[in-house]
Parts: structure tokens; C-alpha cells; sequence
């Protein structure tokens, strides 16, 4: 079982669907909230003290109908910028935990998996693919399910919690 060490003092970081942020600072947490179809990638790298998260949308824009949606929502767009702005600080491939959470379904529009509509596995697959071509190995993923969570990273220890509603927050 892991120990926490969460300080009740540090600066909470809210990252909604959309935005990504990396630190340094070891006083912050980075918190999504209402993570269901959409997909967390968080990144922690311990031997160069920096750590980030990412909260994205849809896997690709070719989903939809409107220009309203920041590019940022989107797996394909986000998820390099995010990793190339981490790497350009220090995060390492061969040092770095990676974790995805998210991908929800929460509707079932009874296509299965097949469905264009099944965005939360859609997402969660592209993050994973994507990943994997730059060459990070993901270490623990948190996926799937029919229910929103929020998630925690602390950066004082680099532990990710999950919250689901209802239920006893965990570390993954």
C-alpha cells in the first residue's frame, strides 16, 4: 500500500478537458475533474523532479462538426505537444512513469466497440498508440468503466490518485 504524503497546503492546479500544464515545483497537485470519455495522460519523471498532465477530449478533430473546440481537446494534437514540451524540460523516456485514466463509456448506443460514438476507448487507445510510437512505456492505466473519476497528481511524491464517485479514493 502506498504511503501519501499529500500536504493539506499545497497549490491545486484544476486541468480541464483541453489544457495541459508540467511543474517543477514540488508544492503543487494537478487535478482533472469529471474524467469520463475524455482521457488523462499524467507524466511524472522523479530523477529530473518534473511532472505534468494532460486532459483531452476526442481522439481526432475528423469527429467533429464544429471549430469551437480548442485544438488542445484533441489526443493527436495535445498529447505530442505535451510530451515535447516536457521533454524540452527534462522529462526523460527511459526515467518517466506514464499513466492514462479515462475512457469511460457512459452511454450505450448498442454498437459495441465498433461504434464511432464509443469516444472513451477511442481515446484511450489513441493515447496508448501514441505513446508507445514516441516511445514512452505506459506503467499503469486506469481505463474503461461506465462511471466519471477525477484524478490527483501529486508532485511532491509523483502518486496518482483516482477518485470514482461513491467510492474510497486509490493510488495507482
Amino acid at each position: 500500500m502506498i504511503q501519501a504524503n499529500h500536504k493539506k497546503d499545497m497549490k491545486e492546479t484544476i486541468i480541464a478537458a483541453g489544457q495541459y500544464q508540467w511543474t517543477k515545483d514540488t508544492e503543487v497537485s494537478f487535478k482533472a475533474v469529471r474524467v469520463a470519455t475524455g482521457v488523462v495522460v499524467v507524466a511524472y519523471d522523479m530523477e529530473n523532479a518534473l511532472g505534468g498532465m494532460v486532459h483531452m477530449a476526442l481522439p481526432d478533430s475528423k469527429m467533429l462538426h464544429s471549430t469551437n473546440s480548442s485544438p488542445s481537446s484533441f489526443v493527436y494534437v495535445a498529447l505530442p505537444q505535451f510530451l515535447a514540451s516536457m521533454i524540452r524540460n527534462g522529462l526523460s523516456k527511459a526515467t518517466s512513469s506514464i499513466k492514462i485514466i479515462g475512457g469511460s463509456q457512459l452511454f450505450n448506443f448498442g454498437g459495441g466497440s465498433g461504434n464511432i460514438l464509443n469516444i472513451g476507448t477511442r481515446n484511450a487507445i489513441t493515447a496508448r498508440t501514441m505513446l508507445s510510437k514516441e516511445g514512452f512505456q505506459v506503467e499503469k492505466t486506469e481505463t474503461g468503466g461506465n462511471k466519471p473519476r477525477t484524478v490527483i497528481l501529486e508532485m511532491n511524491t509523483g502518486y496518482v490518485q483516482v477518485f470514482y464517485p461513491g467510492e474510497t479514493p486509490r493510488y495507482i
